[in-house]
């Protein structure tokens, strides 16, 4: 498969892979989850990791650049001295290793049981607590000291720091 790059028009990265794969590409949209605090409230948001960027792959030895540059959503596919050149596919390999089912990059840090961690986000940010247990879905319980009591936490994966 032979990986290229492809620019969107601003928040228009879902139209163009829609169109993209309805044209017989394979699209790969790398996305990232924030968390932001918006009107006191803690909010995940989903964005791409590459803002107005995407990735297409394709099995043809022809690639109809002129197509691919009049797809809806699509600004123009990303060329160097004016050709258009292959990704080493190594690299996309790469990121889809580090992707979720649904293409979001997973970024929390390699913990085990027993390590000591810092919750990053939310009401106990900067809080230091002990792993207690990890679960499959990217929670991990941390038990940690909270007004002289020791209490047991579940939280996001992405939302710890090791200390």
């Amino acid at each position: 498969m032979d990986w290229y790059i492809v620019q969107t028009k601003q928040g228009a990265h879902i139209k163009a892979s829609r169109h993209l794969e309805h044209q017989g590409f394979e699209v790969f949209l790398p996305l990232l989850m924030k968390t932001t605090k918006r009107l006191g409230k803690f909010t995940n948001t989903i964005s791409p990791l590459f803002p107005n960027y995407l990735f297409i792959g394709t099995q043809s030895a022809h690639v109809p650049w002129r197509s691919i540059n009049s797809t809806r959503g699509v600004a123009k596919a990303v060329t160097l001295d004016g050709k258009y050149r292959r990704i080493n596919s190594e690299i996309i390999e790469g990121l889809k290793y580090r992707c979720d089912m649904n293409n979001i990059i997973q970024t929390g840090p390699k913990v085990k049981k027993g390590d000591y961690v810092r919750v990053t986000t939310g009401p106990l940010a900067n809080f230091i607590g002990h792993v207690e247990k990890l679960a499959e879905d990217q929670r991990v319980w941390v038990l940690m000291d909270c007004m002289q009591q020791k209490i047991q936490v579940d939280i996001s994966l992405d939302d710890l720091a090791q200390t």
